[in-house]
Order: structure tokens, then sequence, then C-alpha cells
């Protein structure tokens, strides 16, 4: 978590091209077409090309961006020599983790937004308890929480209900349970399902990047993950805040600010 929080400030801060998000992934498309010697390679991102460099060749391969279970994106690029076959696996994988980190930075500015003057009615045991109960019934378990800053209180409560809407969506009928615990300096949240579960390569959609940018928005990070069985949804938020992103930004300025301006199941999952 803590190499990936650190990615997510560098990126807010300009990112290594001292440019944007677009930019500096730009510089590191073409930074892969230069160390694998090809005329042409680009960024896909969620069925568009978000950076390339050189012209569009007649014949082209496309490598998925894996993270973890999940695909992030493609990357399309001239055909490469058998030999430089690890080489591209491992650059490939180096841009997925970019493309990641990009996307929970721009999803946290939207989050900081949201989470600016935010109050859970009734408190989180309260508010967490009527919501499983009104999103399929799911088993709650709060162990013995310190106070909380309104910011971690909201952030918890909204990643919580998104993941328990998930799986009624997606797994309605299996069990649920969802736990609530401190854990250290860090608020454990955890909603878990025994339903079919998330499928290897799917896509994140709107409900889990929302739930990313939440927990970014105060310095945590949420995981969506296969469970034994079914889905588990993991976020570890710190008890302090610790945001990664500058509240007072949009995204279009984040997107193509430099350092100047700041210090489905299948197919796309929506959860």
């Amino acid at each position: 978590m803590n190499g990936l929080m650190s990615t997510v400030r560098e990126i807010t801060q300009g990112g290594p091209a001292r440019g944007g998000s677009t930019t500096w992934l730009g510089s590191l498309v073409a930074t892969v077409a230069e160390t694998l010697r090809v005329p042409f390679a680009a960024l896909e991102v969620d069925g568009r090309i978000v950076a390339g460099v050189g012209a569009w060749p007649e014949h082209v391969e496309r490598v998925p961006l894996g993270y973890g279970v999940e695909t992030v994106g493609a990357l399309v690029l001239s055909p490469v020599r058998r030999r430089d076959a690890l080489l591209l696996d491992a650059l490939a994988g180096q841009l997925a983790r970019a493309v990641r980190a990009v996307s929970v930075a721009e999803a946290a500015v939207h989050a900081t937004r949201d989470l600016a003057g935010a109050r859970v009615p009734g408190g989180l045991v309260a508010a967490l308890t009527a919501a499983a109960g009104a999103l399929g019934g799911a088993a709650v378990e709060v162990w013995p929480l310190p106070p909380l800053h309104p910011a971690v209180e909201s952030a918890a409560y909204r990643i919580a209900v998104e993941a328990l809407g998930n799986t009624a969506r997606y797994a309605p009928g299996a069990p649920v349970r969802l736990r609530v615990r401190a854990r250290g300096d860090f608020l454990d949240v955890t909603v878990a399902d025994g339903g079919p579960g998330v499928p290897a390569g799917f896509t994140a959609g709107a409900g889990v990047r929302a739930m990313r940018g939440w927990a970014a928005a105060v310095g945590g990070a949420c995981t969506v993950r296969r469970g034994l069985p079914g889905t588990l949804v993991e976020a570890m938020l710190p008890l302090v805040p610790a945001p990664v992103v500058p509240a007072q930004r949009t995204p279009a300025e984040w997107a193509g600010a430099g350092p100047a301006e700041t210090g489905n199941r299948t197919g796309t999952a929506d959860r």
C-alpha cells in the first residue's frame, strides 16, 4: 500500500514527466517504444487511445495490461521480436501499475470533494446496520472503534454501502459479511460474499473506482479480489486522514496542470 500511495502522490504533484497524467503516461509509452525499438506504441484505456508515439502500422499486437486479477488497459504496438517477449512482459507490468495509479488519483480528486464536510447520520455503526438490512441482510460485525475523523467515517460508510450494493446486484442470495474493526492506526472495512466472484481479467467500473477514490482521498487503499469463495472488498483507512490529492483542484486541472499549478461481472464490472 505504501508503494501505491507514494506513486499516487507523485502523480498528483505532476508525475516524473512534470506534466499531467496523460503527459506522464505518454512519456512511459515512448520509453516502451524506445526500449523495444519499435516504431509505434500506444496505450488504450477504457476502449480509447490515451497516449501514443509513431504512426499506426498495418500490423499491431495488443498486450493486455493486468494488475492483479484486473485488466486496466492494453498496450498496442508494432510486432515485437520474439527474443524481446520477456522484456515486453516486464514493461507491460510497469505500465499497468502506472495506469492503475493514475486511475486511483483521478478517482481521489472526485472523492475528496464528495467527502468535504460529509457526515454519517446517526453514526457509523447504526448507518451500516441499516444499510446492510436494506441491501440484502448482510451479517454485520463491528469491533470496538476509537473516535473517527468525519472524513474517514464517511469514506468507510460509502465504501461499505457500495460494496454491499454490488453484492446485492451481482450475487443475490449469497451470504454476505460486513466487518469493521480498528487495526493499529487503520480502520479495516471488509465486505465478503459467497457469490461467484469477480472473473480474472475483469475491468473495474464506476463502483470499484469510486471505492478506491474514497479510500485514497483519506490516504488509504481499497482492494477488490476473489475470495474463497466469492468476492472480497477490503479498505484500509488511516484513523488520521492523510489525503493524497489537493482538494481545491478539479479533475480537468489535475489532468492538465504541471507543477507550477500544483504543489460487469463480464466486460466492465461496476463493482
